[in-house]
């Protein structure tokens, strides 16, 4: 029986002429009036909107969206603890003139129940509960039925909202939750971090940003005195990022002003979950300490969720699918980090098309505290090296690793160092040397590619399966060989071909001893003899369907033939190379081969041509910007040869200088000389005061920096800042017109982290507005 087939007030069938309405006499009605007035007055809870004291900050987008989808049915506000769900709630619905109920159901058991009370419903006659709140709400034109923190009786509020949404066809339903309801036509709205400015902004732009906004407004209200200023500036910021621009966890550290400086709140987010506490005595006891908060979600999670939470807290980085699943001894892991991440216990990162995952730093802590307690430590650390094992070990026979594998373990590194200190810690040393090897074949935007010299000279005194021992010596012999220690490169590349020399079945390891041990001998030995190493690696990989492997070979050999005036042999070897490469499809696997075609461009005196060629090594190699000093340095030295910017090639110069310094890349005598007479042409072509401008410049620089620089059309003005290459990017396609939206699908990345980029490419750049970013934008690309 629907709700409009009884009288509401006495229960008795309407007849078929009054089909339609709700009571079957005046007297019904009037009775109804009256019982709601007085339920309404006995009613125990309050259901109006909550009146915080204290201020509202930011969310200008999201209220502006919910402002938008006013229409919506069901909308969701999905997020973390303390991500001020409720308090954005509260603003959308503050300035609602319709009907408004507030349902607060974090001390509630039922959901119908505490719906009762806030609609201010009363009881029919054999009628149920969920029939007087649709009595109720259905007396209202636009009624709207708020339900604040959802998450412990997600099953029973969807049940109930379902069925009031079907029955009451002008409710629209607002939900806070840390998950989804996961009804149909739900419109779920992520509540996340507030946004944060980026770490070296001056006080101007970091004041334009939320998270300092929000710190700098609860610090006063305990603190009148303190201001954010220059001397503060960028240990505020750096709280606000530490602490993911957590509404909850920023306010809390705030609130400690009054006996700690932000450097001292800075200090202390090691220990955090002790440090946030104190919330206002008016807050829910699980809103007044950060510990409490995150709790709250933990203690609604399974049990398998509990375990997969602490599991993956103490990896301590960003994890994909496949380690996840390793980790958590399940096959697949999809649905257990499907149902974290809608619990709002896990953020997705999409970059470049691949899938990434990760604990905000609060909830890691939580969660690694609960690891520690349940000794999951050990357990995590071995399952990470069974998954590092997993993943060398069939490429150990290799020329090269597969780029696939490669690009696994970059996206991965985080865990290297975790599966290095355990298998040395249990003395496991077969394993030890796969974890090593993979550290060699890795590299991240911060530093060059390779394991250090002492964990591979560590390694290799230690006792391990000869193929392991033969793999890890030529990956020493080529950590040796970018250092200029011909002689050590030597010495490890003969030990590695005299250990395939034994075993006689792996061409791929053989060829790749024989080009390093032929790189070292054109150095230090019999260049003839070398010329017939290579020779007899080609061979070993002629029938082999491995176009990576010649591809590296063929470069090798030619780079090699060029350092020794033989330009004319090297280009057939290194065309072929950059064909192989291309038709590979690997972009960044293009940056050494390109090196290559562009030195002996420059040894043709073809100085154009060889400018083009380092820009596209350049802007091919960014994903692994530690390897393109090399190209930096080519194309100054391509700029000077054409002689059309020499300021800007000494500014490379310089740059890339303290690469090598920094590292230890010692160049070959071939190219030092290169790099040395251009530093010459450039002293005698650029005045004194300019020379010093130019060099000074190259030493302020990032790499990074240096990169954007060198490929940029026009030099920077002194006063424009220097805009990081990911900026320079974002800023070409702000000038051709698109959104923050479609740059972000574009670029995989999130609109909130192309609206930093631009931010901060305009506070580099002194430009006011995003138009003019893109006229600058346009500027340096034609």
């Amino acid at each position: 029986m629907t709700a409009n087939a009884a009288c509401v007030t006495c229960g008795d069938p309407l007849p078929e002429a009054v089909a339609g309405r709700r009571y079957c006499s005046n007297a019904c009605r009037q009775r109804a009036y009256r019982e709601r007035s007085s339920a309404r007055d006995d009613s125990p809870h309050d259901s109006t909107v909550p009146s915080p004291l204290d201020t509202f900050v930011g969310r200008r987008e999201e209220l502006a969206s919910l402002a938008r989808h006013g229409t919506d049915r069901l909308v969701t506000l999905a997020g973390p603890a303390g991500a001020g769900k409720t308090r954005l709630a509260v603003q959308h619905v503050s300035k609602r003139a319709d009907q408004t109920w507030w349902t607060a159901l974090a001390p509630a058991s039922d959901a119908v129940q505490a719906i009762y009370h806030a609609v201010g419903a009363h009881p029919l006659p054999n009628r149920s509960v969920l029939d007087a709140v649709i009595a109720e709400i259905e007396q209202h034109r636009r009624p709207l039925l708020v339900l604040d923190n959802c998450e412990h009786l997600l099953l029973d509020v969807a049940d109930v909202v379902a069925e009031l949404l079907a029955c009451c066809p002008r409710l629209r339903v607002l939900a806070t939750s840390r998950e989804p309801l996961r009804l149909a036509g739900e419109q779920v709205f992520a509540v996340g971090e507030l946004e944060l400015p980026p770490a070296d902004c001056d006080v101007a732009e970091a004041l334009r940003h939320d998270a300092v906004v929000l710190f700098r407004d609860r610090a006063v209200s305990v603190d009148r005195s303190f201001e954010v200023d220059a001397a503060n500036v960028a240990d505020v910021v750096a709280v606000c990022r530490s602490l993911d621009g957590m509404p909850l966890a920023i306010e809390l550290a705030a609130r400690r002003i009054t006996v700690l400086s932000p450097a001292d709140i800075l200090a202390r987010l090691g220990d955090r979950l002790a440090l946030l506490t104190g919330g206002p005595r008016a807050a829910e006891d699980r809103h007044r300490t950060l510990r409490t908060a995150i709790g709250w979600s933990y203690d609604l999670l399974s049990e398998e969720e509990q375990a997969a939470s602490r599991r993956l807290a103490a990896l301590g980085v960003p994890f994909d699918l496949g380690v996840a699943s390793a980790v958590c001894g399940v096959p697949d892991a999809l649905e257990l980090l499907t149902g974290l991440e809608q619990k709002s216990l896990l953020v997705v990162d999409r970059v470049g098309g691949h899938t990434t995952f990760r604990q905000l730093e609060s909830v890691r802590l939580y969660c690694y505290e609960r690891a520690i307690a349940h000794g999951d430590l050990t357990l995590v650390a071995d399952r990470v090296v069974e998954w590092v094992c997993s993943v060398v070990e069939p490429e150990i026979s290799s020329f090269f690793p597969s780029p696939p594998v490669v690009l696994r373990l970059d996206r991965n590194v985080g865990l290297l160092e975790l599966a290095v200190a355990r298998t040395a810690e249990t003395g496991d040393w077969s394993r030890h040397a796969l974890a090593i090897v993979a550290t060699a074949w890795t590299s991240t935007p911060r530093g060059p590619r390779g394991a250090p010299t002492e964990q591979l000279h560590q390694a290799l005194s230690q006792p391990m399966p000869q193929p392991y021992r033969s793999t890890l010596a030529v990956l020493a012999a080529m950590h040796h060989r970018v250092r200029g220690g011909w002689h050590v490169t030597r010495r490890f590349a003969e030990e590695s071909l005299a250990i395939e020399r034994a075993d006689a079945r792996r061409p791929g390891t053989t060829a790749r001893a024989l080009e390093v041990l032929a790189s070292a001998e054109a150095h230090t030995g019999d260049p003839a003899l070398a010329w017939q190493m290579f020779d007899e690696a080609a061979v070993l990989l002629h029938d082999s369907d491995d176009k990576l492997a010649r591809a590296i070979l063929l470069n090798s050999y030619g780079w090699t033939l060029l350092q020794h005036g033989f330009a004319d042999r090297a280009a057939p070897l290194v065309r072929e190379a950059l064909t192989l490469t291309r038709l590979i499809g690997l972009p960044h696997m293009l940056n050494p081969v390109l090196h290559s075609a562009g030195a002996i461009a420059l040894a043709r005196r073809s100085y154009p041509e060889a400018v083009e060629l380092f820009r596209e090594s350049l802007e091919v190699g960014s994903e692994h910007p530690m390897d393109q000093y090399y190209d930096l340095e080519g194309l100054a030295l391509g700029l000077v040869g054409v002689g059309s910017d020499d300021e800007r090639a000494l500014s490379l110069l310089t740059s890339a200088s303290l690469v090598r310094t920094r590292y230890d890349f010692r160049a070959e005598p071939y190219w030092q000389a290169l790099l040395d007479d251009a530093r010459a042409v450039c002293r005698e072509r650029i005045t004194a005061v300019r020379l010093r401008a130019a060099e000074s410049t190259g030493e302020r620089m990032s790499l990074a920096q240096a990169i954007s620089y060198a490929l940029t059309a026009q030099p920077l003005a002194e006063d424009d800042g220097v805009v990081s290459a990911r900026e320079l990017h974002v800023a070409t396609l702000v000038a051709e017109g698109l959104t923050n939206r479609q740059i972000g699908q574009r670029l995989g990345i999130s609109p909130h982290t192309v609206a930093r980029h631009v931010t901060h490419a305009r506070s580099k750049l002194g430009l006011r507005s995003r138009a003019q970013l893109a006229v600058w934008a346009g500027r340096q690309t034609h």
